[in-house]
């Protein structure tokens, strides 16, 4: 396990106790070694440690404020894959009717249980991993159905009309996954976060010794600003953890609009939804 996956499966409450002990710890720190400095050099110049500090709260604001950037790119992304794959379900659907029967039929009934499945709580991960794997015996089950037309001699034209959507299915399935669930912070960049952190912490407790400043609030108030902004990165960077998670609704309105596509088509029984 590389340092990313490990920063990955700590709980975000542990994140977010450990960014706030961390800060208290290096303010204490840079405090006791401020007033050691003080007692044995009474001349050093106030200025020149305010413009060091500054500078190491300025490099670290913008490491944070580049990390940020990161994750709510990323987290853009995969809402716009989860919205690519509603269109491109719901395309494949409506040209399944290109497919001949009994294939045309199967497929449809196949895509409604593909966006079934596809409507999750991201937090559960048992059905997360279901969905996976059953997505994949949905993609070769529909795929046998394609691979029967082609040795039939159908018209390839037709074919293409649902293969593309088909296709795009599957791709989008991928990127889900690999956007997802594969790509996260790297493990260095929290290694300098931290670092930096801890750093620029430091020298804001050395610069209350040395001034003889500083209080229990200041800390605090430290403190649980840049663990928050720390927590909130994390949690952008996670997406089936925390509260900053995709909004599933378009999945789930798919999910009941083939549901009762399906039962107008086969006459079966209605379409109750399940959101859990």
């Amino acid at each position: 396990m590389n340092l990313s996956e490990f920063f990955h499966t700590l709980p975000l409450l542990v994140v977010y106790v450990f960014s706030v002990l961390l800060v208290l710890c290096a303010l204490a720190v840079g405090l006791y070694l401020g007033r050691r400095h003080l007692r044995t050099d009474r001349e050093i110049k106030d200025a020149s440690i305010g413009s060091a500090v500054a500078a190491t709260l300025g490099m670290l604001a913008f490491l944070l404020a580049f990390t940020f950037n990161m994750t709510a790119s990323r987290f853009n992304d995969r809402k716009v894959l989860l919205l690519d794959e509603v269109n491109v379900i719901y395309t494949a659907y409506l040209r399944a009717d290109f497919l001949q029967e009994p294939a045309a039929g199967r497929a449809r009934q196949l895509l409604a249980e593909y966006a079934a499945i596809r409507d999750i709580n991201p937090l559960k991960a048992a059905a997360r991993d279901y969905a996976i794997a059953r997505s994949a015996e949905i993609h070769r089950e529909i795929w046998s159905l394609v691979s029967k037309h082609i040795r039939d001699g159908y018209d390839p034209g037709y074919l293409r009309q649902f293969v593309e959507p088909f296709n795009a299915v599957i791709n989008d399935h991928n990127s889900r996954i690999t956007v997802g669930l594969e790509y996260r912070i790297p493990g260095a960049i929290w290694v300098a976060i931290y670092f930096m952190t801890a750093l620029a912490m430091l020298a804001i407790g050395f610069q209350f010794g040395v001034s003889r400043g500083g209080s229990l609030h200041v800390a605090l108030a430290l403190a649980l600003t840049f663990s928050t902004v720390i927590l909130l990165i994390a949690d952008l960077d996670r997406s089936t953890e925390g509260t900053l998670l995709l909004d599933q609704r378009p999945m789930a309105e798919l999910h009941l609009r083939l549901q009762e596509a399906e039962h107008r088509r086969t006459g079966g029984p209605p379409p109750v939804h399940d959101d859990g």
